[in-house]
């Protein structure tokens, strides 16, 4: 990566980040609407609206006063509002969440906190054990078996 002088850095260690994505760094609190094509990782503090059309990061230290949308999430900080994702939405075990969910796969470890409601469509994913609609099916037709041998 070239500094603010044009001069090539040695030994420049980018994370995974690429060119068009948005860091919220640490010391940095943002108020209004962020909205971003690219990525976005928040380890400062945001209150308003986020957007972007790809994945947020969501930093152990940060803190989100906002409502969420992203096609991807990964939450390890505070995120205080609605949270809408089009895919796979994960909640470290540092994640504190109030507000609701839409999400298409939702993965809560243990530890974290979540105070809302969840909307899921499709499939469900908890603790990194999937459950589909067709699975969910067969459970409820074996209770309904296990029902009906108690009744008899």
């Amino acid at each position: 990566m070239a500094n603010m002088f044009g001069a090539k850095e040695e030994g420049y260690n980018n994370e995974g980040t690429q060119a068009d994505d948005t860091i919220i760094g640490s010391t940095i609190r943002i108020e209004g609407d962020l909205v971003s094509n690219g990525s976005i990782i928040v380890e400062g503090e945001v209150v308003g609206s986020l957007k972007t059309d790809k994945d947020l990061r969501v930093g152990q230290s940060a803190k989100v006063k906002a409502d969420v949308k992203a096609a991807e999430a990964l939450i390890a900080g505070t995120v205080d509002g609605n949270i809408t994702v089009d895919n796979k939405l994960e909640l470290t075990e540092t994640a504190r969440v109030t507000g609701d969910i839409n999400a298409k796969t939702l993965i809560i470890q243990s530890g974290a906190v979540f105070n809302g409601s969840c909307t899921m469509e499709e499939g469900v994913v908890m603790s990194n054990k999937s459950v589909s609609k067709e699975t969910q099916e067969e459970g409820s037709q074996d209770e309904e078996k296990v029902e009906e041998e108690i009744e008899s």
